[in-house]
């Protein structure tokens, strides 16, 4: 029979095992926060310097041979090897035979983006290169009256397509290359609308469509015949949750419809999201979701 003395101790006895239990608990939670962040450190640290090259395949009756398309998004001005020399050589590699930017090459808030424009000097013998403005490059221009942007990229040898159409020659083929520039909310106010009613879309040949914003696709871009559109900005969705995908954009919010990878729009036509090759730093980081350059093969069935 236990005594009353014994209780008050065994009281005590219990609620010093009780504290034990739960520093060690709080000890385990610490240590993992401490290992989640060290592993989230170390991705970031990661996709510094290393991307994916990601191939998609499209075909039409409207080619005669292969076209291979790569597309640089969102690089905003990251370096993969001295002057880029990774990236350059991967490039080169592939062979491609038009090189494309849908924009953010550069950081709004950073003045020296000369390494975006070494880089384009390079890639145009390479293949020809043509762009569209990103919001960072748009700010830089609108907000941070960088009006030497715009010629300083043209000099390098990037043809920007500001709501403009080229025709553009690859062996037997001509493509038509568009590139818009605008927002979801701002199609009309940056004259997207007016330039894509007016444009002449020759159905024989095959159509390319540029916008750095993904949902400026869908609806008003998808409303128009283009055969491929092609667009970054997101991310990939920031942060890739398994089996789930990208976590959040600044457009569709959290758990968005269009991050990286291949969409069919309202009217089949293909639009292809480039998850980019870099970060608007600081913040956010990227997390389970490597930079990615993209590779469009374009074949005729």
């Amino acid at each position: 029979m236990t005594s009353k003395a014994a209780e008050p101790k065994n009281t005590e006895k219990k609620k010093r095992g009780a504290k034990r239990v739960l520093l060690r608990i709080l000890c385990f939670l610490l240590a993992l926060m401490i290992a989640a962040a060290a592993a989230v450190y170390a991705y970031a640290q990661y996709t510094e310097t290393h991307y994916k090259i990601s191939f998609y395949q499209e075909t039409s009756p409207k080619v005669s041979g292969n076209i291979r398309l790569v597309v640089i998004s969102d690089i905003h001005n990251r370096e993969y090897g001295e002057k880029n020399e990774k990236l350059i050589s991967d490039i080169r590699d592939l062979a491609p035979d038009l090189i494309l930017f849908p924009g953010d090459m550069v950081i709004r808030e950073q003045d020296d983006y000369q390494p975006m424009l070494d880089l384009v000097s390079v890639l145009s013998k390479i293949a020809p290169c043509y762009g569209v403005l990103g919001n960072h490059e748009s700010e830089r221009i609108y907000y941070r009256n960088d009006k030497g942007l715009t010629a300083a990229f043209k000099d390098a040898g990037l043809k920007l397509l500001r709501n403009a159409k080229e025709d553009v020659s690859i062996g037997a083929d001509t493509l038509q290359l568009i590139g818009v520039e605008g927002t979801s909310y701002g199609f009309e106010e940056y004259g997207g609308r007016e330039f894509m009613d007016k444009t002449e879309i020759d159905p024989s040949r095959f159509c390319i469509l540029m916008a750095h914003i993904p949902i400026l696709f869908e609806p008003q871009l998808s409303a128009y015949s283009f055969d491929l559109g092609i667009a970054g900005h997101v991310h990939g969705g920031i942060v890739v949750l398994p089996f789930i995908g990208g976590l959040y954009t600044s457009e569709e919010g959290f758990f968005p419809k269009f991050t990286s990878g291949k969409y069919i729009l309202d009217n089949r036509q293909s639009l292809i999201i480039s998850g980019g090759l870099g970060d608007s730093k600081p913040f956010p980081p990227r997390i389970n979701n490597t930079p990615e350059l993209v590779v469009i093969d374009i074949d005729r069935y």
